[in-house]
């Protein structure tokens, strides 16, 4: 099957999830350093490591921390964020490769700025390994294609469990049950994805799950070489709308305000968009398909889980398309210069 290797490791995440859950119930991947020692956290990435980078940041903060995200690029180009300051600042950078250029100038800007810095990837021995003070090595996310899947919810479930609540642990817990149940779905999410020559894809998530939206729009972008955007709920009503149509697929993440996601499921279909909604009360939507979570989980926490009908979504878009998303073009591995 073209694709085979995306696939292949799409479908193991639940199983790499499993996997790294032990190791962070046995104590053997821990935190090396204390997050409460610092005043500000600036969380850091790019491309689909920039959103794993937004997500985290939107969990800290949730739980007390004063953490914020950009793109390592920023770090570059913005001299404010390497301000000078007496706050005593940690720098946390994603990267899977741990060899993104830009993460790695970023770091040297934000060490001579005073920052300690956290390094979280999944290749051991990588520059950004050696480079940093501190380094978290997530091996379950390590992966030889191309798009990024299985790298960014492990990173994303390890660093949720490791400055989580006991509350938050055993919710997390039951992420690789709720994989495969969307894995088990699989089947209908390729008829959907083929049952209209889609050729716009928008992506709309609030919250927790706004991150998800931006990574999920990156995703088909990435496989299936489409257009695809992703926005806040219910801004969509606004300007963008007016591109919709009958080959436009919306895909909503669940709100947390039932009515208003109802309404705004009804909107797009009366547009002639198709709608898919996602995620914890999906069942009670009117829509093309509702893929509420296979267990009972909070939205926050399920974010790893959520991700799998998008990718799984747009791997089949992909191959309606006649793309390979094992080699998409004008991509690399990893944007180094």
């Amino acid at each position: 099957m073209t694709g085979a290797l995306t696939w292949s490791e799409l479908q193991s995440q639940p199983q790499a999830w499993e996997a790294l859950l032990a190791r962070l119930n046995a104590g053997a991947l821990t935190l090396p350093v204390d997050l409460k020692a610092y005043d500000e956290l600036l969380l850091l990435g790019s491309g689909t490591s920039y959103y794993l980078a937004l997500a985290v940041a939107d969990w800290l903060r949730r739980r007390g921390y004063r953490a914020q995200a950009v793109a390592s690029c920023e770090v570059m180009l913005d001299p404010h964020l390497s301000r000078a300051s007496t706050a005593r600042r940690l720098a946390i950078g994603f990267s899977r490769s741990g060899r993104s250029t830009e993460l790695l100038l970023a770091n040297d800007i934000l060490r001579e700025a005073g920052f300690t810095l956290l390094g979280v990837g999944c290749t051991a021995g990588s520059a950004l390994m050696t480079q940093v003070d501190h380094a978290l090595l997530v091996e379950e996310g390590h992966e030889d294609g191309l798009v990024m899947l299985r790298s960014f919810t492990s990173m994303l479930i390890a660093m949720q469990w490791l400055t989580g609540s006991a509350a938050d642990r055993a919710a997390l817990a039951g992420l690789p049950r709720a994989g495969q149940g969307y894995l088990a779905q699989a089947e209908a999410l390729r008829a959907l994805a083929g049952s209209r020559p889609f050729d716009r894809f928008v992506f709309l998530g609030s919250g927790a799950a706004h991150p998800l939206a931006l990574e999920s729009a990156l995703k088909v972008q990435e496989m299936a070489v489409a257009t695809s955007e992703a926005y806040h709920s219910l801004d969509y009503r606004h300007g963008p709308k007016a591109c919709a149509d009958a080959n436009t697929v919306v895909v909503i993440f669940a709100l947390s305000v039932p009515e208003l996601g109802l309404a705004l499921a009804r909107d797009m279909q009366a547009l002639g968009a198709a709608v898919i909604v996602v995620g914890p009360g999906a069942a009670d939507y009117a829509a093309h398909a509702q893929l509420t979570l296979p267990v009972a989980l909070a939205a926050e926490p399920a974010g790893a889980a959520l991700m799998l009908p998008v990718q799984i979504f747009a791997h089949a878009t992909a191959l309606r398309r006649g793309m390979n998303p094992d080699a998409p073009v004008n991509l690399s591995k990893v944007v180094e210069f």
